[in-house]
């Protein structure tokens, strides 16, 4: 009889241990991890839900630019006015550092003139040319690019970024 319960008890034990199949037990989320999600979630929500319009003016033309609805974009609108004095680089853009704002940096392969972006968390860079291969933050497009290059010139030129009235 004895031996019968060690058997049933043995049997039984056995029986409430989880089988293991070889894989790792799946891991839940941490709460952190699922705040995170969270977090994303809200924030690919926040870039698509709206734009907001500044005006940029340069060589005494006017342009207006779609500023992207994320941490960087706010924080550029928050800054505004600007009047940078914005420098040459590669016969394709103008920049200025000292413009610190967040940055999320992404690779393009691509970048298009009229594309205002920001370069190491500090640099605003605005292209009048096409250029790839590097990463930037999205600060926002101009919505037009007609006289953009004559307007930014061939050397330093002065830009003024405010917001639509």
């Amino acid at each position: 009889m004895r031996r019968a319960l060690a058997i049933l008890s043995s049997l039984l034990l056995i029986l409430s241990v989880p089988a293991c199949d070889g894989k790792e037990n799946p891991v839940l989320p941490s709460k952190a991890e699922d705040a995170r999600s969270e977090d994303q979630e809200d924030n690919s929500r926040e870039q698509t839900e709206t734009t907001m319009t500044i005006r940029i003016t340069a060589g005494g033309k006017t342009f207006t630019a779609d500023i992207e609805d994320n941490q960087t974009g706010k924080a550029f609108i928050a800054k505004l006015p600007l009047t940078l004095e914005m420098s040459e680089l590669n016969g394709n853009e103008k920049y200025c550092y000292g413009v610190e704002l967040p940055r999320a940096d992404q690779y393009y392969d691509t970048i298009a003139a009229g594309d205002l972006m920001l370069y190491s968390g500090n640099r605003i860079v605005l292209f009048y040319g096409s250029a790839g291969g590097y990463s930037y933050t999205r600060i926002g497009k101009l919505s037009s690019t007609d006289g953009l290059s004559s307007a930014l010139g061939s050397s330093k030129v002065t830009v003024l970024f405010e917001k639509q009235q």
